[in-house]
């Protein structure tokens, strides 16, 4: 990857080695590790190729996109930016140190049935917010739940986000043939 900084103020992070810091992959999409330069917070930039968005559900999805930046929930990754540049849609978003829900279970079991309830109400509150704000969410499902370290403002455990928020369209058109 030649170019590095995208949305003028994001740059991906390189390894040791000069590669971008990969920090995950959903089809054609793939999330790195960067730096906002305007205040050298970390964050989360997903470059999506254009080509894997349906073009007829193109407009759709970016006005998806652009509202997700103006949705605030404590249970979801907050979206900062969103763009457009050189064939690919490009969102930035808070960096959320943690394990998906899919990989805690496999290493740890079945989480407990009062563990799993708060889980639930978590996610229904983001739910129901993003409803009142007439949002869309993907499918919730282990993979883009993250089990974030620490608990809960109310003080329980686990504490946990949605990932992906603002890019419903994109997943469901997108990845439906994975």
């Amino acid at each position: 990857m030649e170019r590095t900084t995208f949305l003028e103020h994001y740059r991906i992070c390189l390894n040791r080695d000069g590669a971008p810091h990969e920090l995950s992959r959903t089809g054609a999409a793939i999330t790195y590790k960067a730096v906002d330069e305007r205040t050298s917070e970390t964050v989360a930039l997903k470059l999506i190729p254009t080509e894997s968005v349906d073009p007829a559900a193109r407009e759709q999805f970016e006005e998806e996109a652009r509202a997700a930046t103006r949705f605030n929930h404590i249970n979801v990754v907050k979206v900062f930016d969103v763009g457009y540049e050189e064939g690919h849609f490009v969102f930035a978003s808070e960096y959320v140190r943690g394990e998906m829900l899919d990989s805690w279970v496999e290493e740890h079991g079945p989480m407990p049935a009062d563990a799993v309830l708060r889980v639930a109400l978590q996610i229904v509150s983001a739910l129901s917010s993003a409803s009142f704000h007439r949002l869309t969410l993907c499918a919730i499902q282990p993979s883009n739940l993250m089990v974030v370290p620490g608990s809960t403002p109310e003080g329980d455990w686990p504490f946990v986000k949605l990932t992906n928020f603002g890019l419903a369209g994109l997943f469901a058109r997108a990845f439906a043939d994975r």
